[in-house]
């Protein structure tokens, strides 16, 4: 008797016809996002337009995607229940829907995620379990809890999950025939896929690029080996990006039909929260604004002149982590400028630098002086101070200013290299 050999199963390579199953099946149940052009683009030689899916109602493209498969699969949900292991969004989404739709959802979070986040997904009905430093840890968890495949277990990998995706992309072309680019955050690689899918099935000639954060480059990893390699899984601003390995499905989707993939700097990611809240009035989290971060660092020269939609694909970012990031990005940017200099030790030494300071119309935000360690000067106090300007042109002006009053000036900043400086 032969014995029979079992073929490893093949990855699921995905259509449009699912895409368009499920923008029919989500219709009712999530929100149409509009797509604006961005008011950056004045500063620019871009056109770029932002599909603005952060307002989805839980702030994240993902929740198509769970819509999908929960109306898909509805009736065998609702008896199993799902897990949901996830940076987030994917959790959030599904303790959303799964409430509108009577489905029980476990969701499991790394141990480091905002305690605002969880919070919600528990508000929303979910069990939330939190375990491990990554996602992959609570994908590792919640294959060890469900060995007996009571529940299903639902990933952004998912073929229904990422059709549900490709609606991103159906609605980026129909609202905007004549978009020329589509430049879209990468996480597992599922929206990248999805939204290709569908762009370059309404429009050949649409261009599709895949943007991540330099320190977690997995999918650039991926792409140059030929097959989905795991990578470091580093903090950074963007988050929801850090998967340590692409989706199978979503590689063998993607493979040999990326036109780019980008690899930006988390610097610019955090320029990028600041563009996108000071700018065009939205919040959206790292993860959501890299597609963005890309053009600010002057990756896609060619697409000047063009017609170039950045996907902004959240805004589930909790206050503290906002707030640290926007002192980055304003440091980054030269907008927070910290020194150390020293000023003579009598009643006018420090008026004389704070009117230098005011003289360049920038603010202080912090000062301290020390004098107990400085033995070189007696005459002398060392004055450490923070200080907010306009921009960049402004903080090289005072830049140069303290350094003619101050020769012995001590600059702590962030210098942006001049090709990569918005135009």
């Amino acid at each position: 008797m032969e014995e029979t050999v079992m073929e490893p199963e093949r990855p699921h390579v995905l259509t449009f016809n699912e895409i368009k199953q499920a923008a029919e099946r989500i219709e009712d149940g999530i929100i149409h996002t509009p797509l604006c052009e961005a008011k950056i683009s004045k500063y620019m030689d871009y056109n770029i337009y932002l599909k603005c899916d952060n307002l989805q109602y839980t702030g994240s493209c993902s929740e198509r995607g769970i819509r999908n498969a929960f109306v898909a699969l509805n009736d065998e949900m609702s008896e199993r229940g799902v897990i949901v292991p996830s940076n987030g969004n994917m959790a959030l989404g599904a303790a959303y829907q799964g409430h509108l739709l009577n489905i029980p959802v476990t969701a499991v979070l790394p141990e480091r995620c905002p305690p605002s986040l969880s919070q919600r997904c528990a508000e929303l009905g979910a069990h939330v379990v939190l375990v491990g430093e990554t996602v992959e840890d609570a994908v590792c968890y919640a294959n060890k809890t469900n060995r007996d495949g009571s529940q299903i277990i639902l990933t952004s990998d998912d073929p229904l999950v990422m059709a549900g995706l490709g609606t991103v992309g159906v609605e980026i072309i129909t609202q905007l025939p004549e978009t020329d680019a589509v430049i879209v955050p990468v996480a597992s690689g599922g929206l990248l896929a999805a939204t290709l899918v569908a762009c370059k099935k309404l429009k050949c000639t649409c261009l599709v690029y895949g943007a991540e954060c330099a320190k977690v480059p997995k999918m650039m990893k991926a792409l140059q080996s030929g097959y989905p390699v795991s990578v470091p899984v580093i903090p950074n601003i963007a988050q929801g990006l850090s998967s340590a390995v692409v989706g199978e499905n979503a590689f063998a989707t993607i493979k040999g039909r990326l036109d780019r993939m980008l690899v930006v700097d988390e610097a610019y990611i955090a320029r990028a929260v600041i563009n996108v809240l000071e700018r065009e009035r939205l919040v959206a989290d790292g993860a959501g604004v890299c597609a963005l971060a890309a053009v600010m660092q002057g990756l896609v020269p060619e697409l000047r002149g063009k017609r170039a939609v950045c996907v902004i694909s959240g805004g589930n970012i909790d206050s503290g982590r906002l707030s640290r990031t926007i002192h980055r990005g304003l440091g980054v940017s030269g907008r927070l400028m910290r020194f150390a200099v020293p000023v003579p030790d009598h009643c006018k030494g420090l008026e004389v630098l704070a009117e230098a300071i005011a003289d360049k119309r920038a603010v202080i935000k912090s000062f301290g002086t020390e004098q107990i360690w400085v033995h070189s000067d007696i005459g002398s106090t060392w004055a450490n101070v923070v200080v907010e300007t306009a921009n960049e042109e402004n903080a090289l002006a005072l830049k140069e200013h303290l350094r003619n009053l101050y020769p012995t000036v001590k600059f702590a900043v962030f210098d942006v290299d001049e090709k990569h400086k918005m135009r």
